[in-house]
């Protein structure tokens, strides 16, 4: 398996996790072409490996907006490990967990 270059980064996201209410606040640690390491800082709850989550990241040096879906591949503590997903694949991939239920 390939891995990407991860470049470090200290950016704020702003993180929805589909079929959970509210706004988690993560800290991006580092970031690829393919995913991201981040850490939750704020919030209720503490996505699991197989959530899918929509984040946000607002870059103010260049003034622009990022959004991007994402699933978790793996978490420990606060930390998570994601890969970015096309949005079209979100709603396959949870119809995909609701059959599996």
């Amino acid at each position: 398996m390939k891995t990407s270059q991860r470049f470090a980064t200290k950016e704020t996201a702003k993180i929805e996790v589909y079929g959970h209410i509210g706004t988690l606040v993560a800290h991006l640690k580092n970031l690829s072409q393919t995913g991201a390491f981040l850490e939750v800082s704020q919030g209720d709850y503490v996505p699991q490996k197989g959530d899918l989550l929509n984040m946000t990241v607002q870059l103010d040096s260049v003034r622009r907006t990022h959004n991007v879906a994402a699933e978790v591949i793996w978490s420990k503590g606060l930390g998570l490990g994601i890969c970015f997903i096309n949005k079209d694949q979100v709603l396959e991939r949870m119809m995909a967990k609701a059959v599996s239920f």
